[in-house]
Formats: C-alpha cells, sequence, structure tokens
C-alpha cells in the first residue's frame, strides 16, 4: 500500500480564489505531499479589475511555477474567463500544457456552428436592445415622457434600474458578435488571450468522453458529463419537479425587476423577437404603422418593444450556461469523486441520465457505469452557478450525493455581484440541503457571515452545529485570498 501511494495521485488539493462572484480554481494533484500534476478550472469574477486578477495569478505562479499541466475553461460567461483578458501578461508568461473545451468550440462540428449562429443574432440583437436603451437613459428619455405621470419618479427609477440590470447581463456575455461576424469560439479567443501557444494540445470533449493516463496524475480519470448535443437540452433552464424553488424574498432588499422577467424557453427564431409572430407587422403594413405613430408619442411603440429584451436576455444567459463543460474527476483506486458542474443548469444535469455511460475499472474489471453510480461516490462539489437554485438539481443532482463524507465549495460574493442575482442566490432551500449533507464543510469565496445570514429563511432549518462548522472552516481563510481543502484520494 504504501509503494502503491507514490506511484498514484493520493489527494487533490482544491483552492479556490476570491475576488467576486465567479470560478477561478486551482486543483494540485499530489503523490504523497509532493506535486506532480497543476489544474487550473477557468479565471473569471463579475466585475473583476485587473489588480485583483494579478493577485490570484501571481498566487498561482507562486504556487505552480507558471506550469498548468490541463486548464479547462467551462464556457464563455466574463465570470469565469475574463480574468485572461485582464491579467493577460501575466498569463503570458505561463505554459498551459493542455487546455479543454467544450465540444460546443469546435469549429468543425456542424451543430456546434449551427448553435453559435444563432447565439451571434441573438447576441447582436441584444447587443442593439441595450445600446438604444442606454441611449435613452442618457437623453433623459424617460424624464420627460413621465413627468406628468401619478409616481413618476418610481416609474423612472424603474426603467433606470431595468436598463442597468439588462446591461450587467449582457455584459456576462464576454464573446461579442460584430456586423456580419459570427461569434468567435473560445479556441480562438484563447489564442487573442495568449494562453493557447503552437505547442500548447486542444482538446474539445463531448459527454460521454473519459480521459486517462495523464503525465503526472496516474490514477486519476476525467469523466465528461455534459453540455448535451441537444437544442432543447440546452435552452431547459428549470422546472419545478427538478430544480429548487426560488427564494420567497430577495437575499437583500433590491428593486430588480429581473426576477419578474419571463424565462420560459422558446424556439430559437421567437427567441429574436420582440412579439410573438403573429402580431408582427409585414412590410404591407406601412399605412397601418404610419396612422398609428400620428395618433401622438405616447401611442408609439418604438421603444416598448426594448423591454422585451429582458427576457431575451435572461434565455441567451442560461442557455450558455447549459453549454458548461461540467466534469467528473474519480480517483481509481478509492472510487471517490470530485464534481465540477461550471454553471450546468437543469438541462445539462438531465442529459447525464439519457443513455451516458461510462468505463469504469474496478478490482481489474472494466465495466459501464450511469450517472448515478459517480453522484453516489461524489465527494467533493463545486455548487453549480453560486447557489442559485436551478444551479443543481434535486432528485436527479444533490439527492444522490449519499457520502457523508461530502464537502462542497460556492462561488458567491455579495461585494460583487450582477443586481438581479441577488433575488435568487443563495438559494435558501438548497443551502439547507447543503449544510446538512456537508455537516458544514460549506466554503464560499465571499463574506461567509453574511451569504449563511442570507441562507436563513423562515423556509428552512439549519443545524447550529452545521453553522459553527461551516464559520470555523471559512474563517480560517479570512485574510487570504483563496480558500483551500484537500480530497484524500
Amino acid at each position: 500500500m504504501a509503494k502503491a501511494s507514490t506511484t498514484r495521485i493520493n489527494k487533490i488539493a482544491v483552492r479556490m480564489y476570491k475576488g467576486g462572484t465567479g470560478d477561478c480554481f486551482l486543483l494540485q494533484f499530489k503523490k504523497g505531499s509532493r506535486v506532480s500534476f497543476n489544474m487550473m478550472i477557468d479565471c473569471g469574477f463579475i466585475h473583476g479589475g485587473k489588480a485583483q486578477f494579478e493577485k490570484v495569478a501571481g498566487d498561482i505562479q507562486d504556487k505552480t511555477g507558471g506550469v498548468i499541466d490541463l486548464l479547462v475553461v467551462t464556457h464563455e460567461h466574463a465570470d469565469h474567463i475574463n480574468g485572461f483578458d485582464k491579467a493577460k501578461h501575466f498569463f503570458d508568461a505561463f505554459t498551459f500544457k493542455k487546455v479543454w473545451f467544450a465540444w460546443t468550440e469546435n469549429d468543425e462540428d456542424a451543430i456546434a456552428n449551427d448553435y453559435r449562429k444563432n447565439r451571434s443574432e441573438v447576441s447582436k440583437a441584444l447587443n442593439v436592445a441595450v445600446s438604444r436603451l442606454q441611449s435613452l437613459d442618457k437623453g433623459q428619455y424617460y424624464e420627460k415622457i413621465l413627468k406628468d405621470e401619478m409616481n413618476s419618479g418610481l416609474m423612472i427609477a424603474g426603467k433606470k434600474k431595468f436598463i442597468h440590470s439588462l446591461s450587467s447581463l449582457n455584459e456576462l456575455n464576454f464573446l461579442k458578435a460584430s456586423a456580419g461576424q459570427p461569434l468567435p469560439t473560445m479556441v480562438e479567443k484563447f489564442k487573442e488571450f495568449l494562453v493557447i501557444k503552437p505547442d500548447t494540445d486542444v482538446d474539445l470533449l463531448e459527454p460521454g468522453d473519459v480521459r486517462s493516463g495523464l503525465a503526472g496524475a496516474p490514477g486519476i480519470r476525467f469523466y465528461v458529463l455534459g453540455p448535451p448535443k441537444d437544442y432543447n437540452l440546452l435552452n431547459e433552464t428549470e422546472n419545478e419537479e427538478d430544480n429548487y424553488e426560488q427564494r420567497e424574498s430577495p437575499s437583500r432588499k433590491d428593486f430588480a425587476f429581473l426576477s419578474a422577467l419571463d424565462a420560459t424557453s422558446v424556439t430559437d427564431q421567437s427567441a429574436k423577437l420582440p412579439f410573438d409572430s403573429e402580431y408582427e407587422l409585414d412590410n404591407r403594413s406601412n399605412a397601418l404603422r404610419n396612422k398609428y405613430e400620428k395618433e401622438g408619442d405616447w401611442r408609439k411603440i418604438d421603444y416598448d418593444w426594448l423591454y422585451s429584451a429582458g427576457s431575451l436576455a435572461m434565455r441567451y444567459e442560461r442557455s450558455i450556461n447549459n453549454t458548461s463543460l461540467a466534469l467528473a474527476i474519480q480517483f481509481e483506486g478509492s472510487e471517490r469523486v470530485l464534481l465540477f458542474p461550471a454553471d450546468a443548469e437543469l438541462g445539462n444535469w438531465k442529459s447525464w441520465h439519457m443513455g451516458l455511460k461510462w468505463p469504469v475499472k474496478i478490482k481489474g474489471d472494466l465495466v459501464k457505469k450511469d450517472i448515478s453510480y459517480l453522484l453516489e461516490k461524489t465527494v467533493f462539489y463545486k455548487v453549480g452557478h453560486h447557489l442559485s437554485h436551478n444551479g443543481t438539481a434535486t432528485h436527479l443532482g444533490l439527492d444522490l450525493m449519499t457520502s457523508d463524507e461530502l464537502t462542497a465549495m460556492a462561488t458567491l460574493d455579495f461585494k460583487k455581484i450582477n443586481d438581479g442575482w441577488l433575488n435568487t442566490m443563495p438559494n435558501d432551500l438548497l443551502s439547507a440541503e447543503l449544510l446538512k449533507k456537508c455537516r458544514g464543510k460549506l466554503f464560499v469565496n465571499g463574506d461567509h457571515l453574511k451569504i449563511l445570514a442570507n441562507m436563513k429563511t423562515d423556509r428552512v432549518t439549519i443545524k447550529k452545529t452545521n453553522e459553527t462548522a461551516m464559520k470555523k472552516l471559512n474563517e480560517k481563510f479570512k485574510n487570504e485570498i483563496f480558500l483551500e481543502c484537500e480530497i484524500e484520494g
């Protein structure tokens, strides 16, 4: 046994960086006390600045010597990748041996290209809507048209809040489509970031894939869970049966209107339209349009259609979450699993249960196992989408994580967060269940006392012992720019 522990990886140190709501992880695979493999997963924070990313990059450089054996880029949202842009000069000096992306970044995959083309059109429409709304705000349009209305101050404040929230949501979409051009792939973008060099090994992964035998990581298997290669699943973000019920009240008082926006999945074409197609005016209807608009400014619909950009933005953001590259990392000997689903929402989680099986070597025999096996063996869970109600599936997810050794990390920080997210993060029901299953072993990269206070609502009960355990665990890293735990193999 002693000999085996020196030749195989027997522990993984997981370091989660602070800096805002967003993901940045360093995993160090160890043989005994010696690090033999460095793995990064994402590097981004909402509203993250250059200085803080340089601190993070500096710490990673100190820990790794600037050599990353494997970088996993989960999806394109800014809170997962903007650090590579902000600290580009820092990361240029790193050596990234391998970089993994999801199949959605494969420019030779017909489904990926079609999906990216559709997202390009939605992206351009959303950018136009946001730009026009910001222009109206800047020109004091609402102050002029609402000045004589009852409660005009409240109405103006509401319009401004909507525009601010929509703009913040659109900023998440780091990849922008320019006129006449499709969205770039993230492979292209990471070449611009100077992460991918000519000798970097780039791999585009599909659900059901397995990677093992990586140099420096003997005895470790990587299972690819998602994203699914199915439009319907990519667009399915939540349902009442498989997700936690939303909060009854925001995490703090906030005038965010995003929570009221419709986030129902729609077809690709209708996602681009401000109205249902049956209400569209075609070119033959110009006479009607002109008559309607001559009746007075108050009857114009020139700007009202822009408010449907809210539901468009929500659908767009959530479908991108579902393109998350979701991985399970397993120690071959003990079969223990570390689960990293990034921001996967329901369609991604659901797809893992739809006929996928992975080859697992148990006591010398190769057998096929499904997701229930991997979830049952999970001892570490990177909580999906910042403790939101639809970032973790219920009976398709957390209910199946039955290990009494479960530890979890969640990337949530109230200091840097989009306002609209305060209506959903942290979800109280999910938080209470996690604390119960982890026995308080829940790390958060923001102020743990404030986050813990916001987990407590009238509809949940959190045991004092679990609350105390969480406080003690997080307090240890109060003055650090990271939190860390070690998972034994």
